[in-house]
């Protein structure tokens, strides 16, 4: 599928399972930079290196959206290292 948003930059919440995890490689695959988060650290590492295998551009951080200072350091440390971000995804609630 061609959903047209290659060379994008998105970001987000809760992207290591399920419909979150399934939006992160949806989302890489149409050529997208993607930042994820989600609270268990070595969940965060296992789907970085599982999506890197797979040629993907992802970084991941582990992080509770909750912790709002947190979530603001990531969303700002993200756009650095992307140099912006264009798409938004809120998976999770706090």
């Amino acid at each position: 599928m061609d959903l047209g948003i290659k060379g994008l930059r998105a970001i987000v919440t809760g992207g290591t399972k399920g419909i979150g995890r399934a939006i992160v490689e949806t989302l890489a695959t149409e050529g997208c930079a993607v930042a994820f988060c989600a609270r268990n650290a070595e969940e965060v590492s296992g789907a970085v290196s599982a999506l890197k295998i797979k040629g993907m551009q992802v970084s991941g951080r582990a992080l509770d959206v909750a912790d709002a200072s947190a979530l603001q350091k990531w969303v700002h440390d993200v756009a650095t290292e992307f140099s912006g971000i264009d798409l938004v995804i809120a998976n999770v609630s706090a």
